[in-house]
C-alpha cells in the first residue's frame, strides 16, 4: 500500500493505491487485465475536492492507454454502493477500460455543500471538467464514455446536452427525457411521493465517509441543508425548473452516440422509442422485461450478459474496433407473451427480435367502449356511464408504472370496465396504447387513470399498461387550468409503452378510474365523473404489430458478477424495497392506511451500517382532500467505539388548499445531547 501527491492540469490529488487479486468467475470470456483500485481527489474550479475512485486496467504493453468511463452519482460510493460498484465495473476494467466513480459534490466522500436539487447545474458542470480532465490524463486515450443506470443515466443524458469536450458516447439505463413526466415527482404530471423522496433527503443528511466526522463543516454544508422535497413540492407545473434539463424539448443538444436500456416493467422506459424517433445521433437500444435494474440480473428475467453488448458498444465509439454491433438494427426489443397475473414473477415468457423503430409491420386498431360494459371494434349506440370517484382505488397497481403487477380484479369495483369479445385470433402489441375520453366530472380537478388488461379464461385479470391524465393538464403542461365542472372535455392521452401478446380465448379490457393510490397523490374534491361511450370520441388504440420474421438477437447468458470479500450486505431498504405491506381498511371512518417497512445491513470494513425504512399512505374516501405521507427512514452507524444515529421524518398532508410538511433530521450521538433541523411549511396545492 502507498500513497502518491501530486498536483496536474490544477487537480490536486491524492492516491490510494491497492493492487488486487485476479481470479475471475470460471464463466468470464474476453478478460486481459488485471487492475488496481485508487482512492482520489479532483479539484473544481471553485476549489471544491470532490472524491473519485478509479479502477484502472495494468498494461499489458508499453505505452497502452484506455478508454475512461465515468459514473457520477450521490449515492456513497465507499460505503452504501462499494459492492454493487465493485462487481459492476471489474468486468469493464479487466477489459481494458479505467473505471472512473465520483460523488456528487456535497455527497458521499466528497466535500462541498449538498447542492439544492438532483442534477443541478453544479453538479453538470463539475461532470463537464472532469471529462475534460480524464480525456487528457498520460494514461487515456482521449476518449471518455459516461454511463449509468436511473441517476447517472440521468446526468449522463443532461452532460452529454452540454457536449463535453473529451465525451465521446454514452450508455443510460432507465432514465428520461422529460424530467417533469416520468421522474418520480410527477408521475404523468401528478404529485408521486415515495420511499425514494425519504432516502435521498435521508442520506444526504449524512457526514462524508469514510470518517463520519461530526463538526461545523457538516452541519452547515449537510445536516442543516434545506430538504429536496420541499423544493420539489413548490414546483408543481411543468416549467423551466424541470425542462431546462429535459432533453425531450432539444433533441439536438446531444451530438454524441447513446446506447439505451429500457424495461417493460420500469417507470422510465418511455423515452427509449421516444429518443429512437426523435433523436439523430447513432443509436443502440434495448427493451426487455425487467424492472429498475440491470438486464443480467433484473427481475422479472428472462435475463442475459448486457455488459457484452456494452462492451461492443464502447470498443466501437472508444477503441475504434470494428464489433458489428452498429451493422444491426438499432432496437433489440422483449416481446411479452400473455401470461396470468403474478407478483411474484420469475421470468416473463415471450421472445426477444431485432426490430427497427417505429415498426413498419404496425396497423392501429380501434376499440370502442360501448354498454353493458362491452368494448366493441366499431361504434355502437351510445349512452352515458357514471362513476363515483374512490380515492383509495388502484393499490394493486403498486408505486409506479413498474414491477410485477397482481390479479387486477381487485379494483373492478372502482373503475368502468369494459370488455371485448373473447378473441379467436392473438393479437400481438408494440407502442403506446392511445386512449381517447369524451368525458365530464363535478370537480374543479380530477385525474383521470386508464389501464390497459388481458383476462385470462379463467377470469383472472393481467395488468398491461396504463397512464394517468391530470385533467388540469388536458390542453397544455405548461399553462394547466383548472376543470369546469359539467363541461364535457375531449381527453387525449397515451399509455406507457408496452409490449405484450394476447391470445385467443382471451378478452383485452379497457379500464378506467379517477384515481391511483399510492401511486398518486389524491385529487383534493370527491369526484363523480360521466363518460360518454359508444362515439368515436371515446376509444382505445391498440398498436398491433403484423407477424414477421426479424432477427434473433444471440445474446449470451448473464456471467457471475465478481464479489468484493470485505463488503457483506442483506438487500432491503437500500434497493427500494418495501416488505410486510399491510392494507387497513377502517370502516367506521372510511379510511385507508397502506403501511410497509424494509430493512438493510451493511457490513463494509469497519462499518456497520443498519437501515430501517417505514412509510405509511392514507387517504379519506369521504373527504380525499384529507391525505397524508409519513415516511421515516434512520441509519444506525457503527465504527470501533463510535456509534451515531440519523433519523428523518417526512411528514406530509393535505386538505383542499394546501400541502403541509413537517421535515425533521435527528443526530443521535452515544452521551451526548440529540441535535435536531426541522423545517415546518405550507405549501399552497396548484392543481395537484
Amino acid at each position: 500500500m502507498k500513497k502518491f501527491h501530486l498536483v496536474c492540469s490544477g487537480i490536486t490529488m491524492a492516491l490510494l493505491v491497492i493492487f488486487l487479486p485476479t481470479e475471475l468467475p470460471a464463466a468470464s470470456t474476453g478478460t486481459t487485465h488485471e487492475f488496481r483500485i485508487e482512492q482520489d481527489w479532483l479539484t473544481m474550479r471553485d476549489g471544491i475536492r470532490l472524491s473519485v475512485t478509479y479502477y484502472n486496467p495494468i498494461p499489458i504493453a508499453d505505452g497502452e492507454k484506455f478508454p475512461v468511463l465515468l459514473e457520477m452519482l450521490p449515492y456513497r460510493k465507499d460505503d452504501f454502493f462499494r459492492a454493487r460498484d465493485y462487481s459492476l465495473y471489474t468486468y469493464f476494467v479487466r477489459r481494458g477500460y479505467v473505471m472512473a466513480k465520483v460523488d456528487v459534490r456535497g455527497t458521499g466522500s466528497s466535500e462541498g455543500r449538498l447542492p439544492d436539487r438532483e442534477y443541478s447545474d453544479d453538479e453538470l458542470e463539475d461532470a463537464v471538467e472532469i471529462i475534460h480532465y480524464l480525456s487528457k490524463r498520460p494514461w487515456s486515450n482521449g476518449r471518455v464514455g459516461m454511463w449509468g443506470i436511473s441517476w447517472s443515466g440521468f446526468n449522463a443524458l443532461q452532460v452529454a446536452m452540454r457536449r463535453p469536450s473529451g465525451l465521446a458516447a454514452i450508455l443510460v439505463a432507465h432514465s428520461t427525457d422529460d424530467l417533469y413526466k416520468d421522474d418520480v415527482h410527477y408521475i404523468d404530471g401528478a404529485l408521486h411521493i415515495d420511499l425514494y423522496a425519504l432516502e435521498i433527503d435521508c442520506d444526504n443528511g449524512m457526514p462524508a465517509s469514510p470518517d463520519y466526522i461530526i463538526d461545523d463543516a457538516y452541519f452547515e454544508s449537510r445536516f442543516e441543508t434545506y430538504p429536496w422535497i420541499l423544493t420539489y413540492l413548490k414546483h408543481q407545473r411543468d416549467d423551466d425548473f424541470w425542462r431546462s434539463h429535459s432533453l425531450r424539448w432539444n433533441y439536438d443538444a446531444i451530438q454524441v452516440p447513446v446506447f439505451m436500456i429500457g424495461g417493460l416493467l420500469d417507470g422510465y422506459r418511455d423515452f427509449v422509442p421516444r429518443m429512437l424517433e426523435n433523436s439523430k445521433v447513432p443509436m443502440k437500444a434495448l427493451i426487455g422485461p425487467w424492472n429498475h435494474a440491470w438486464p443480467d440480473d433484473g427481475v422479472p428475467g428472462p435475463n442475459f450478459e448486457w455488459r457484452h453488448e456494452a462492451i461492443r458498444w464502447w470498443d466501437h465509439w472508444l477503441k475504434d474496433r470494428d464489433t458489428g454491433i452498429m451493422t444491426e438494427k438499432r432496437l433489440a426489443l422483449f416481446i411479452r407473451d400473455g401470461h396470468p397475473p403474478d407478483a411474484q414473477l420469475q421470468t416473463t415468457p415471450g421472445q426477444w427480435r431485432y426490430e427497427d423503430w417505429p415498426i413498419r409491420r404496425t396497423k392501429w386498431r380501434r376499440f370502442y367502449p360501448s354498454s353493458a360494459g362491452v368494448l366493441h371494434e366499431k361504434v355502437e349506440s351510445s349512452q352515458i356511464d357514471r362513476l363515483k370517484n374512490n380515492p383509495a382505488t388502484g393499490i394493486p397497481l403498486g408505486y409506479w408504472w413498474g414491477e410485477p403487477t397482481g390479479d387486477m380484479r381487485e379494483v373492478e369495483g372502482s373503475s368502468l370496465i369494459y370488455n371485448s369479445r373473447i378473441l379467436d385470433k392473438e393479437i400481438e402489441i408494440a407502442g403506446f396504447p392511445k386512449v381517447r375520453l369524451k368525458t365530464s366530472v363535478d370537480a374543479p380537478l380530477a385525474h383521470w387513470v386508464a389501464c390497459l388488461e388481458d383476462v385470462q379464461p379463467d377470469g383472472q385479470v393481467s395488468l398491461v399498461t396504463g397512464a394517468v391524465m391530470n385533467g388540469s393538464q388536458r390542453d397544455s403542461r405548461l399553462k394547466p387550468e383548472s376543470l369546469k365542472p359539467g363541461e364535457i372535455y375531449n381527453l387525449a392521452f397515451d399509455l406507457h409503452f408496452t409490449t405484450w401478446t394476447f391470445h385467443s380465448g382471451h378478452r383485452i379490457r379497457l379500464k378506467i378510474s379517477n384515481a391511483s393510490f399510492p401511486m398518486i397523490w389524491p385529487t383534493p374534491n370527491p369526484v363523480t365523473m360521466q363518460l360518454y361511450v359508444g362515439t368515436e370520441a371515446t376509444r382505445m388504440e391498440l398498436p398491433v404489430v403484423a407477424p414477421g420474421k426479424p432477427d434473433v438477437p444471440p445474446f449470451l447468458p448473464p456471467e457471475p458478477r465478481e464479489a468484493l470479500a470485505d463488503v457483506q450486505e442483506v438487500e432491503g431498504s437500500a434497493s427500494g424495497v418495501l416488505e410486510n405491506q399491510q392494507v387497513i381498511h377502517d370502516l367506521i371512518n372510511q379510511t385507508v392506511c397502506m403501511k410497509a417497512e424494509a430493512e438493510d445491513k451493511l457490513h463494509a470494513r469497519d462499518v456497520e451500517i443498519r437501515t430501517i425504512s417505514r412509510t405509511e399512505y392514507q387517504t379519506s374516501e369521504l373527504n380525499p382532500a384529507d391525505s397524508s405521507f409519513l415516511g421515516i427512514r434512520e441509519h444506525q452507524l457503527r465504527k470501533g467505539k463510535r456509534a451515531l444515529r440519523f433519523k428523518t421524518t417526512m411528514d406530509i398532508r393535505s386538505d383542499k388548499m394546501n400541502f403541509y410538511v413537517i421535515f425533521r433530521r435527528e443526530l443521535l450521538r452515544d452521551g451526548q445531547p440529540d441535535i435536531v433541523k426541522e423545517w415546518k411549511e405550507t405549501i399552497p396545492r396548484d392543481l395537484q
